[in-house]
């Protein structure tokens, strides 16, 4: 596990159980997972989606949920689960007639207005990572694709906490607002969606518009990060404001997302917006 994954568990005293139930789901061939190529590819034709957070394992309960509300329905299409490090995500996930399938993805497909829904199933410890449906370049019946993963952290000493974060699409800027006051913390969630090594920038910028640091963030072929913002900006503590995030260049693309963590160690989203196109 990751010190940036420690320093997450230790933040919000993190454990965890997870289950996929579809109109047509199956684990991944090796076939398919060779010919998926990478996300840009897909990414140039406006056609790909990120599952933003995944945590499996521990004390999370990782849920993600697929819907089709286009006009056609969705043919058959590759979800690929990858880690930190930008490699294979191997996971457990339960499909509808109750079998428990280990791959590092699966495929899905949905007919017009149906739902997929599909919990992890994690062990002791705690990976984290992303995931790629990999649309056909036909698309996925879009704009009718919608999902959301549900992010679960269960604890006997206290109620359960949960979080829930949209499905996104990668873009090379994005803002997101940030508070540091009354011992609230922002636990950052960035992913590199592209298969090369990449730069991004965090511009901190108070509620005035001044900016305080800017924190340079290397990143790794679809790596993913989690980074706690007062300790990487330790100027964030006891400020409000928002960050600007972006890549080195128009060819960069993440998605970024956070968890808001209050003194009580609950937690609920935060996501970024993107600038709108000059």
């Amino acid at each position: 596990m990751t010190r940036r994954l420690s320093i997450l568990v230790t933040a919000l005293g993190l454990s965890a159980c997870t289950a996929l139930q579809a109109q047509t789901v199956a684990p991944l061939s090796a076939t398919a997972r060779s010919n998926g190529g990478h996300p840009e590819a897909i990414q140039l034709q406006g056609q790909e989606y990120v599952v933003p957070e995944l945590i499996v394992g521990g004390e999370w309960n990782t849920t993600i949920k697929l819907t089709n509300r286009g006009t056609v329905s969705i043919p058959t299409t590759n979800v690929d689960f990858v880690d930190d490090q930008g490699f294979a995500l191997t996971a457990s996930f339960q499909t509808t007639d109750g079998s428990i399938i280990t791959d590092t993805g699966f495929a899905f497909s949905l007919p017009i207005g149906t739902t997929v829904e599909g919990t992890f199933v994690g062990g002791r410890n705690t990976n984290f990572g992303h995931a790629i449906i990999r649309c056909n370049a036909a698309g996925c019946g879009t704009p009718g694709l919608y999902g959301e993963v549900i992010l679960r952290n269960r604890n006997s000493t206290r109620p359960d906490f949960e979080s829930v974060f949209s499905l996104e699409q990668p873009a090379p800027v994005q803002y997101m607002l940030f508070d540091g006051r009354n011992l609230y913390t922002t636990t950052l969630y960035l992913v590199n969606n592209r298969s090369t090594s990449n730069t991004m920038f965090i511009d901190i910028f108070d509620t005035g518009n001044h900016l305080v640091r800017t924190v340079r963030i290397p990143f790794g072929g679809l790596q993913s990060q989690l980074l706690t913002l007062h300790v990487v900006a330790p100027e964030t503590i006891g400020i409000s404001g928002t960050l600007v995030i972006s890549g080195a260049n128009d060819s960069t693309l993440f998605t970024a997302t956070a968890l808001r963590i209050n003194p009580s160690n609950s937690f609920t989203p935060i996501r970024a917006w993107v600038p709108k196109p000059q």
